[in-house]
């Protein structure tokens, strides 16, 4: 997790009024940050904002270092800069900076519901977050998600806006932004220098926890936005794609509609983002004081985020529901979730289902809205953002899953496919892969008995040739998704669902087998007791489908690469001749 430069605080002020110091910055952004793309505005604040910083620092007798455009441990933003060192009696101290080229008169409040409090003024006008609220949002995750051992630092926040002269009757300093400049100081061209200078002084010496930051080890996974603290607003660290941005725009637009209730259908496979777009809408709301609640019916979800203030249970006394993966639900239970709200926004992928009694869709929603005299939105999100480079892969899974077909497929070097002979290969591929910090995780079709139910940590339900694993202990979900590394249980698919992890290691059981030229589907291999009920009053087209999903579900969780175990030679071999054939 390399920041883009590392220096000592005196060799940063020599390097940032060098001319071409930003020109350095952006010359080195591809060999530390790959495929991420570098905005106009990021060079711009380089050159004008740096120098800023460096000229107060350079005013203070201090010392320690610098760690310019650092990436949070969770999701896809990045600190302007943190400053890290030791007072004189050894304690450690990090200060997260966040800088802004805003002047003032080219900010506003705005007057519509957006994705941010507040309008900046541009060239292309943009939303944004009040400067000391990302400031602590930052400061959240380092202290939540990393770990710095027995001696934890103390972490500060600036917000430094070197161009901004403030007025009387200061906007950034409105009531409704009092905690945020609780939690930040606020410097401004004009006000809040003494205090920043009291802060900026606490650095005198180099510090040890460097290296924390540097190469940190990290207290939770980045499985699921949800996992952490409810003092975390995690949906903050997220840098929503354009889609998303369009997607949000279009639900808060309805708000205006005071004439009628809506709902909201968000339509999106794998990957697309309706979670992180979910949590983006909720806190919105909370800030607006809409009082959201957030439903979800997977328990592993449930296990991460029910002490949070806006879990629902599922009757949720609110005007404002979200419902993600609402795939999951049943058709009876739709009329409470939409009945008396004001605003019900349902994030789904119509073929994640995963028994046949889950028999929401999103026709059925749309037509218990329309019954219910409610105004329905329909929208929906392509842009595949889970899988890095992984389109084809996706579009292969797709082919593979859905159509029976299993096509050539050539994937890119960012993201490794591949399918092993044995779990053994699977789970040293995974053990390599799991240095640092990366999550890695083996799942599999439900084709074992779990007989180490009531026996946690011994024993074991899978048995391929010589080698044995365990499913995942009882109602231990969160813990199985949180922990870095490789968990040497096997998570099912309800462990799994809604989840994503760095490599992905797939056992595909003997339910999936090739035989005369096509997939097909064997019931009596499965051991899901509800699902084998299902087999019964559904018939064999509802289970068949139920059993593709699953395996659909099993196969895109991964970020970075994914290897899969085929317990069925005749389809271990088309697949392998789909890989070398497509290279």
């Amino acid at each position: 997790m390399a920041a883009l430069e590392q220096l000592t605080i005196k060799e940063f002020c020599t390097a940032a009024k060098r001319d071409n110091f930003a020109c350095a910055l952006e010359a080195r952004f591809p060999s530390v940050f790959g495929q991420s793309k570098l905005s106009d505005s990021e060079k711009t604040s380089w050159a004008s904002s740096l120098p800023k910083l460096a000229k107060l620092l350079e005013r203070l007798p201090i010392d320690g270092h610098i760690l310019i455009e650092y990436p949070m441990p969770l999701g896809t933003r990045r600190a302007d800069c943190l400053l890290i060192g030791a007072d004189g009696s050894g304690s450690t101290h990090i200060i997260v900076v966040e800088l802004k080229q805003w002047s003032q008169g080219r900010v506003h409040i705005n007057d519509r519901f957006d994705m941010g409090w507040l309008t900046v003024e541009a060239k292309n006008p943009y939303s944004a977050d009040h400067p000391c609220e990302q400031a602590h949002v930052y400061r959240s995750a380092l202290e939540h998600l990393l770990d710095f051992g027995e001696q934890k630092p103390e972490i500060h926040t600036l917000a430094y806006l070197h161009e901004y002269e403030e007025t009387s009757n200061e906007l950034l300093r409105q009531p409704q932004f009092a905690e945020h400049l609780q939690h930040t100081h606020l410097l401004t061209r004009s006000h809040g220098l003494e205090a920043a200078e009291q802060i900026l002084g606490k650095l005198q010496y180099a510090s040890p926890l460097l290296e924390c930051l540097v190469s940190p080890t990290l207290k939770y996974s980045g499985a699921f936005i949800a996992n952490f603290s409810n003092k975390l607003n995690c949906s903050a660290l997220f840098e929503p794609s354009i889609e998303q941005v369009q997607t949000f725009r279009a639900i808060a637009a309805t708000l205006d509609q005071v004439d009628h209730p809506t709902c909201v259908i968000v339509k999106g496979i794998v990957g697309t983002g309706k979670t992180v777009l979910a949590m983006l809408l909720i806190r919105h709301l909370m800030e607006r004081g809409k009082q959201p609640m957030y439903y979800v019916l997977s328990a592993a979800i449930k296990a991460c985020i029910q002490e949070l203030d806006f879990f629902s249970s599922g009757r949720a006394k609110t005007q404002y529901l979200v419902v993600d993966e609402a795939h999951r639900l049943r058709t009876t239970g739709l009329p409470q979730l939409v009945n008396d709200k004001r605003l019900t926004v349902f994030f789904i992928d119509d073929n994640q289902w995963l028994q046949p009694k889950e028999n929401c869709r999103s026709h059925e929603i749309k037509q218990v809205a329309e019954d219910a005299g409610q105004f329905v939105l329909e929208l929906s999100l392509a842009k595949q953002l889970r899988c890095q480079d992984a389109n084809a892969y996706i579009a292969w899974v797709d082919a593979f899953i859905n159509q029976g077909e299993i096509t050539k497929l050539k994937t890119p070097e960012s993201y490794e496919v591949k399918i092993v002979d044995s779990p053994q290969v699977m789970t040293e591929l995974l053990k390599a892969r799991a240095l640092g910090n990366a999550t890695c995780r083996i799942v599999a079709g439900y084709c074992w008995h779990w007989e180490t139910r009531d026996t946690p940590g011994r024993g074991h339900d899978i048995e391929i040739g010589d080698w044995k694993a365990r499913w995942n202990a009882n109602q231990s979900y969160a813990l199985w998704s949180r922990q870095p590394g490789l968990h040497e249980e096997v998570g099912a698919i309800y462990t799994v669902q809604g989840f994503e992890y760095d490599y992905v290691g797939v056992i595909i059981g003997e339910d999936l087998v090739y035989t005369d030229g096509s997939l097909r589907v064997r019931p009596p291999v499965q051991q899901y007791p509800a699902l084998k009920a299902s087999l019964r009053s559904a018939g064999r087209d509802n289970f068949a489908r139920a059993i593709r999903n699953i395996y659909y579900v099993l196969l895109t969780r991964a970020k970075r690469g994914v290897f899969i175990y085929v317990v069925d030679p005749g389809l271990r071999e088309e697949i392998k001749k789909s890989l070398s054939e497509g290279r």
